[in-house]
């Protein structure tokens, strides 16, 4: 009983650092060679945590599509469009939107049109008084107009 308490501490410390890509929404539609804006939001916390990097990047879809529960997007990242710091700031006027960050990046003009891609965040921070390393991977399915 001690031990799954434990564990399901430690888990619910590594999700409530998680981001989330609010920005574009999954399953958008976005244009080849064309700027988009990237909104990375940094999910609210008691625990305290450093920022260390993130990784934003695009790659095609497998044939089976970025849907399939087999699709991993850490094995290939793609073209990278933004790799750096990571600094979410809470917004004064809009207490009820969490820390973020924009970035604003082109579409590569090598997507063609009706191709599935899928945009990465690869994000990197330190968590807890330790502290502890936490890497996560997430993406966004996006169809190219």
């Amino acid at each position: 009983m001690k031990y799954f308490t434990v564990v399901a501490a430690l888990a619910a410390t590594g999700l409530a650092q998680s981001i989330v890509i609010s920005t574009p929404a999954a399953n958008s539609t976005v244009s080849a060679g064309q700027p988009i804006t990237v909104e990375v939001d940094k999910q609210n916390t008691l625990t305290g945590s450093i920022e260390v990097a993130l990784v934003l990047s695009i790659v095609p879809c497998p044939a089976d599509g970025c849907t399939d529960p087999s699709y991993n997007p850490s094995d290939d990242l793609g073209q990278i469009f933004y790799n750096g710091a990571y600094n979410p700031q809470s917004q004064p006027g809009a207490p009820q939107k969490p820390p973020h960050q924009n970035f604003t990046v082109q579409v590569p003009t090598s997507f063609t049109s009706g191709e599935n891609v899928a945009l990465i965040a690869t994000h990197l921070n330190l968590v807890g008084a330790g502290p502890e390393p936490v890497l996560q991977v997430l993406f966004v399915p996006l169809t190219v107009l």
